[in-house]
């Protein structure tokens, strides 16, 4: 086991880095997942590791701002008795601080808000599942940008929530015989460290399966 996690830790350490200019062709989008406080700052969930990735998400959000189309970020909310603290423990409540969207991104895409516009402002859409891509509103995103052939994402847990929208993804266009590159900047997602969770092992586990699935791993994208 230690030798298959540093032989792809080697794997990883030797992606190419991305530069952004090649992202400026009309057809790519940003989707920055659950950068909220309860994942970053507070709450049971929260975690220092999740809010490193954080300036890697701002400069994602600079750039993705002006692809054209509207970058979307996934917001972590959920009313007192969602079915999912079942599984996990309660966390990002709906109306609490924990529910919110980092301040330093909220200040980048000043005109975050939720009308569901879909023109080149970013937009929220909540999700009260692990799973932004089977949301209503990213699905009628997905229809609506039809244009789209490349999707960057970035954020948080590289092991729950990115993976699963990843994964969702792909497959989904893959289902509808849609082109879609899922493109994944490795120093731009993270996820937690907890009894029972290692960071290290389940993020790069979930790496190495969301590679084997087709997603594009890079670096970094660089400016």
């Amino acid at each position: 086991m230690y030798d298959a996690l540093q032989a792809w830790r080697e794997t990883l350490a030797a992606l190419p880095v991305q530069e952004a200019a090649g992202l400026r062709d009309g057809k790519t989008a940003l989707v920055i997942v659950d950068m909220v406080n309860g994942f970053l700052t507070e709450g049971p969930l929260s975690s220092p590791r999740s809010a490193s990735v954080l300036p890697a998400c701002e400069n994602l959000l600079r750039e993705g701002l002006g692809w054209g189309h509207a970058p979307v970020m996934f917001a972590d909310r959920h009313d007192p008795d969602c079915i999912e603290f079942q599984s996990f423990p309660p966390h990002c409540i709906r109306g609490t601080s924990e529910a919110e969207i980092a301040r330093s991104l909220r200040e980048i895409g000043s005109d975050l808000n939720p009308r569901r516009n879909w023109d080149t402002t970013a937009i929220v859409i909540e999700k009260n599942s692990t799973n932004g891509a089977i949301t209503p509103e990213f699905q009628k995103w997905l229809a609506d940008n039809a244009d789209v052939t490349r999707i960057v994402v970035c954020g948080v847990c590289t092991d729950i929530c990115v993976m699963q929208f990843c994964l969702t993804l792909k497959t989904l266009c893959n289902q509808a015989d849609r082109p879609m590159e899922v493109m994944v900047p490795v120093n731009a997602v993270e996820t937690y460290d907890a009894p029972g969770h290692n960071a290290e092992l389940c993020g790069s586990v979930a790496l190495q399966l969301m590679a084997q699935a087709g997603i594009t791993l890079v670096k970094e994208i660089v400016y």
